[in-house]
């Protein structure tokens, strides 16, 4: 029960986290500090909610930090993004990081496609949220995980 809630709150604010990229252009760092902080109860409390599988959660959310200090460096990734991607993949671990990984960038494509092809100046100001991106495709797979519990 402890891991279902867990997941629930995790879900709820990677919500939360797209929505204050919509609004301001920034991941708050609160936002990522209670994802980790879950994620660490979680995997003392309820471990069988990460697939029993803590280590490789921590795996996960290094690579994708990795990842995501690559691309904030390319300049294609905000910071927030960057640590809001490591934060999902040490939630969803290997098991379920791969496909997440693919609709995360088919979002983040359709997304950028519309600068990139110069079709609009919508995102030139301001940037692209990807956590628009990001968010979603981890947050349906742990609301299901979180349902199929």
């Amino acid at each position: 029960m402890l891991g279902v809630a867990a997941l629930c709150c995790c879900v709820l604010v990677s919500l939360v986290a797209v929505w204050t990229d919509v609004k301001h252009r920034e991941v708050p760092h609160w936002i990522i500090g209670t994802l980790v902080s879950l994620w660490v109860l979680t995997a003392i409390f309820a471990p069988e909610a990460l697939n029993g599988e803590p280590t490789m959660g921590v795996l996960c959310g290094g690579a994708a930090l990795i990842l995501g200090f690559f691309l904030h460096t390319l300049g294609w990734l905000g910071g927030g993004d960057g640590k809001l991607l490591a934060a999902m993949a040490m939630w969803l671990g290997p098991a379920d990081i791969g496909l997440a990984l693919l609709v995360t960038g088919l979002f983040g494509l359709l997304l950028a496609l519309p600068a990139l092809l110069r079709l609009s100046t919508l995102f030139r100001d301001r940037g692209i949220p990807y956590a628009c991106a990001i968010a979603p495709p981890a947050a349906t797979i742990l609301a299901v995980r979180a349902i199929t519990g």
